[in-house]
């Protein structure tokens, strides 16, 4: 167990752990993609985990959400061994840049509605709540006047606000999305952040995978980056957060740690920065 031991007691003053790695370790095709990573986002926070192609960024919450194995370290979920976790209605993930329709001629308010499934008995139909929080997803997202049409017309930047919705549908008490604003355009990256404002004065808990914070960057209140598989620092939101100009190609290896393409960060991690904590 990652949580202290029995004779602990909790007090308002003792934040509760919603994500913890000890130690994690996870390898992909025989290569190292985390190394030994501890982490621990708490409850109310609004975390975002930065880095370059390659740094382990997906691979971390991956993990932390039993996606992948860990070869060696520990994972918990609101205080369970993941292996042991069964509210999964609690999380709400967004995967980075999946297909809404996955071949499936669905409409949006279909895929959406899907949210609700864990919150619902199953096989039980549709309740006048269970459609209130499908169509107040679909406008967060600002896809109401798309709502009957099939995910598969929509644009990539459309579909990802689909998947968005669907999240939130189920009102989770963690939603973690990976890379959100990618390839969605300024209007509804602010129309993002209010949302996501809306759910951390609400109590719920964020962890967000970017490489550009765009309007949500007044938001954050703490920066994990991620480098070569570790935690180079986590702490308050850095002052720049930069990547070195890259052009991706279709051969492209800078996913590789060794390789002489790989792209660097352009951020101060390397040196003390008061209040954070460097690794």
């Amino acid at each position: 167990m990652l949580t202290k031991g029995s004779g602990a007691v909790s007090t308002p003053s003792t934040p509760t752990a919603v994500l913890a790695m000890r130690g994690g370790c996870v390898e992909l095709g025989g290569r190292p993609v985390l190394r030994g990573v501890d982490l621990t986002v708490t409850e109310r926070e609004l975390v975002a985990i930065l880095g370059a192609n390659g740094s382990g960024k997906s691979t971390l919450v991956r993990a932390l959400l039993g996606l992948l194995t860990l070869q060696r370290g520990e994972v918990e979920l609101f205080g369970s061994p993941v292996g042991r976790f069964r509210q999964w209605r609690r999380i709400g993930y967004v995967p980075q840049r999946t297909s809404a329709g996955a071949g499936v001629p669905a409409s949006v308010r279909e895929v959406v509605a899907t949210g609700r499934l864990a919150a619902r008995p199953p096989l039980r139909p549709m309740r006048s709540s269970d459609r209130e929080h499908v169509r107040a997803a679909i406008e967060a997202v600002g896809l109401t006047d798309r709502a009957r049409d099939s995910v598969a017309s929509l644009s990539g930047g459309q579909q990802q606000r689909v998947l968005i919705a669907r999240a939130l549908a189920g009102d989770p008490d963690l939603l973690v999305l990976d890379e959100p604003t990618a390839g969605v355009d300024l209007t509804h990256q602010e129309a993002l952040a209010e949302v996501v404002g809306r759910l951390v004065d609400r109590g719920r808990t964020i962890v967000l995978v970017a490489h550009d914070m765009g309007p949500l960057e007044p938001l954050i209140a703490r920066t994990v980056v991620m480098r070569d598989g570790r935690v180079a620092y986590d702490g308050p939101p850095l002052p720049a957060f930069q990547h070195t100009p890259h052009h991706h190609h279709p051969h492209d290896d800078s996913r590789r740690p060794d390789s002489p393409h790989r792209v660097e960060l352009g951020t101060p991690i390397d040196r003390p920065i008061e209040g954070g904590r460097p690794r």
